[in-house]
């Protein structure tokens, strides 16, 4: 028996049946297979190559800009997310992008999702938008204002953690704001794979138009870290396809390599960087107003405008010292931190720490890694005590067994504290919290509600107020202006008499502290609308009816009930 010559053509068969499926091209379209049942189809062709060429002289000859679909066939439903370019030279691109759907779907029912609203990303919508046969799920905040243009019938809006069970395949939705307000990107359930439109990038750099964008896309890149980890997502193995896969070219990865997890790492010590006003950057010749500047960190690059970036950092005069997905810790001063939370309107939580202990006043609206953040700043322990007790204030107690607040707003906790089965303690008028070394007043300041309390450290000169003045927007929920009257007049006296310059507020914005003059003007405003010689004016917001302004601060309040 002679069983040498058949062992190469043994070889040979092995390795075709291992080797990866050739790509296709249907029209302007090129598809390739990620893996079974995902298929990636980019508008790109022969004729017509993804990217940019370039002569001898360095003068670009060719671009295509080319845009990535994702096609995911389940056992009992298809999902397409994207629809790439509009393709106008050629002229089967609609005929095209069809066929190769429909052939890989083998006709179960499609749905259209998109990364984001770009006319790069929705382009082949009329290939679809008058078939029957599709359906339409759209991600709210993106695409709200743009309802018209699909099918009310076959359309339907959802927000971030949607789940499109295909059967066999699951993909979960992931808000990541920045490039656009509601960016998602998709999680492909137990495949490790993730699918992020122009979220994160492709290589070429995340595009941000404004300071809001930053503002949203340094809280969205950790969160998406934090949520892959917690899906169980391994870090070793994560790929990420993009918007413009092409753009992997502009980095130095091995041939064959995706995306990954060290991307993400990047990103986020980049953001933070350019908070810091340490990260490098060079001119992007882009020729785009606002997208002039390249800021670089290892793979990771944000392309955005360098003025704007300072601008931003001035807005606030403490230092950067801490980011993760649910706060930002800046530095007052040696041994004081302000914390902005991004789910209510910069929601401020403060940590102040003394020699033998620290104490955390407030804990944002979700903050349930709250805990983790603090022990980075401090390692004393932490005693965690409460302003009032609305939700945008409490969300994070669920990280602490104990918590203490005024005993008129303990009822909140219960309503607002994620169920908190920790110990609840009573704050009243005229406490002290000794921290070592360092002690903060309490006084009892209602009007936003019952049990509000501002914090003092009478040697620092400045106090925490929370809401009681409302961060330029007071909320009079206890409805009294005679109460408000009483609390501004304890308080302005409290400040004159020890020398406190500013309080910093419950949602804190860099310009915004409260100060004496501010405690006094709110205090002759409710004075004055008692007297009749001001009106308020009616509007409905935050359940209250009326609203009176002047000197910079706007205070809402129930009429007739606010006026008794």
């Amino acid at each position: 028996m002679q069983l040498k010559p058949l062992l190469p053509a043994f070889a040979l068969a092995l390795l075709a049946a291992c080797a990866a499926p050739k790509d296709v091209e249907v029209g302007p379209y090129t598809v390739s297979i990620i893996e079974k049942n995902v298929y990636h189809i980019q508008d790109y062709n022969s004729e017509n190559p993804a990217g940019e060429s370039f002569d001898a002289e360095g003068s670009k000859t060719h671009f295509n800009n080319c845009s990535d679909i994702y096609l995911f066939v389940g056992k009992n439903e298809a999902l397409l997310l994207d629809l790439s370019n509009p393709i106008t030279w050629a002229d089967n691109a609609a005929e095209s992008l069809r066929d190769i759907v429909w052939e890989r779907a083998g006709g179960m029912p499609l749905t259209i999702t998109f990364t984001h609203n770009h006319g790069d990303h929705t382009g082949m919508l009329p290939a679809f938008v008058n078939d029957p046969g599709v359906q339409f799920a759209l991600p709210q905040i993106d695409f709200a204002r743009l309802a018209d243009r699909f099918p009310e019938e076959r359309t339907r809006f959802f927000d971030e953690g949607e789940i499109f069970d295909l059967g066999g395949l699951k993909l979960e939705a992931i808000g990541v704001p920045g490039h656009t307000d509601g960016s998602m990107v998709y999680l492909l359930q137990g495949r490790d794979l993730l699918f992020s439109g122009d979220a994160v990038g492709s290589g070429h750099g995340v595009w941000l138009f404004n300071a809001n964008a930053f503002n949203q896309y340094v809280s969205g890149v950790p969160y998406l870290i934090r949520t892959l980890e917690e899906r169980g997502v391994n870090e070793k193995r994560l790929k990420i396809y993009g918007g413009h896969y092409w753009q992997k070219d502009w980095l130095n990865l091995p041939k064959g390599t995706e995306l990954g997890m060290q991307y993400l790492r990047d990103m986020k010590a980049l953001c933070d960087e350019i908070e810091s006003g340490t990260a490098a950057t060079e001119p992007s010749n882009l020729g785009r107003p606002g997208l002039e500047t390249y800021f670089r960190h290892g793979d990771a690059i944000i392309t955005w405008s360098a003025e704007q970036a300072e601008q931003f950092r001035q807005r606030y005069s403490e230092k950067f010292a801490y980011r993760d997905a649910d706060v930002v810790f800046r530095q007052i001063d040696e041994h004081t931190w302000e914390g902005n939370g991004y789910q209510v309107y910069n929601e401020s939580v403060y940590l102040v720490e003394g020699e033998e202990k620290a104490l955390l006043i407030d804990a944002g609206a979700y903050m349930p890694h709250l805990d983790q953040a603090v022990a980075a700043l401090t390692d004393k322990p932490v005693m965690v005590a409460l302003t009032h007790g609305h939700g945008d204030h409490v969300g994070g107690i669920v990280c602490f067994p104990e918590v203490w607040i005024h005993p008129a707003d303990i009822p909140m906790i219960a309503r607002n504290g994620e169920g908190y089965q920790g110990e609840i303690h009573e704050l009243n008028d005229g406490d002290v919290i000794d921290l070592g070394g360092r002690e903060i007043k309490v006084l009892h300041t209602p009007g936003h509600t019952s049990g509000s309390i501002t914090f003092f450290d009478k040697e620092r000169h400045y106090g925490f107020s929370g809401d009681a003045f409302g961060s330029t927007n007071l909320l009079l929920f206890v409805p009294s202006f005679s109460t408000l009257i009483e609390t501004c007049t304890r308080t302005a006296d409290y400040m004159q008499k020890n020398g406190i310059e500013k309080l910093f507020p419950g949602h804190y914005g860099g310009p915004n502290v409260e100060t004496l003059q501010r405690v006094l003007d709110e205090k002759k405003m409710s004075q004055e609308l008692l007297a009749g010689k001001r009106q308020g004016v009616a509007e409905n917001a935050n359940g209250l009816n009326r609203y009176i302004r002047d000197y910079g601060v706007t205070i809402r309040y129930t009429d007739p009930d606010a006026l008794n």
